[in-house]
């Protein structure tokens, strides 16, 4: 395009700009950026979600917020790229000042908006505010809880040991999506020492999902650990009842 002397119009540069993300090609980025300064187009909107997208996706949180900063006409789509850019790198508190500006800026926190905001708060480890934050979106804001909110909920008392809230939760799930979820629990319980909720998570998600062997083998590796020799062997009896076999891990 650049040798047929043909202009990109902000379409061509968003999708350039998205595929540097999906790579993380920082350079190549940054190039594009620079064309952008070079030829002063206006850095807002699309374009500004873009560049906060693959500065944050590329590893670059700064350059990322310093764009975010510098753009005069944000949409929420640029917002929930940020909020989801400082949960990736771990920046919660940072996070939820960004969602806390946003609100205060007139924008409408959307699904994606809370994707990020409950993530930031599960990998930061901020227990209060994930529970405050779950129960706006719904309560406040009227949004139906995604597989993704309920995985980072139950993955955030999880990590503080709240397991029966954590499992509460997850019985909230619509069936199709819960087996992720309920394998997740079952590693915390393993990790708490939670046999006997454990074993009722266990059972749950052989139920949801008797043909996966993930929750095979880590209700077996939870008895082994407490010892429960028998235990073991009836897992893996069923297993083979189902001809479910141990996929190997590359």
């Amino acid at each position: 395009m650049q040798n047929a002397k043909v202009k990109p119009d902000d379409c061509t540069l968003v999708n350039v700009l998205s595929a540097c993300a999906r790579v993380g090609a920082l350079s190549q980025g940054k190039w594009v950026h620079a064309y952008i300064d070079r030829n002063e187009i206006k850095i807002d909107g699309f374009l500004a979600t873009a560049l906060v997208d693959m500065y944050s996706k590329c590893g670059n949180i700064e350059k990322a917020q310093e764009v975010f900063s510098n753009s005069l006409k944000k949409d929420i789509s640029t917002w929930n790229s940020m909020i989801a850019g400082l949960s990736t790198h771990g920046f919660g508190e940072r996070a939820l000042q960004i969602f806390s500006d946003m609100l205060a800026d007139g924008f409408k926190p959307n699904e994606v908006t809370y994707i990020g905001v409950l993530s930031a708060c599960s990998r930061a480890g901020l227990l209060n505010e994930g529970r405050e934050m779950f129960d706006h979106m719904v309560h406040v804001h009227g949004i139906q809880p995604t597989i993704e909110h309920y995985g980072c909920m139950v993955d955030l008392l999880a990590r503080f040991g709240i397991l029966e809230e954590a499992e509460e939760l997850a019985r909230m799930m619509p069936l199709k999506d819960a087996p992720v979820v309920w394998e997740s629990l079952l590693g915390a319980c393993r990790n708490h020492g939670n046999v006997e909720l454990a074993e009722y998570v266990g059972e749950k998600l052989l139920e949801l999902n008797p043909e996966d062997s993930a929750g095979y083998v880590q209700l077996s590796n939870m008895y082994a650990h407490a010892g429960r020799w028998n235990d073991v062997m009836e897992v893996r009896k069923k297993m083979k009842a189902q001809r479910v076999t141990k996929e190997a891990r590359l």
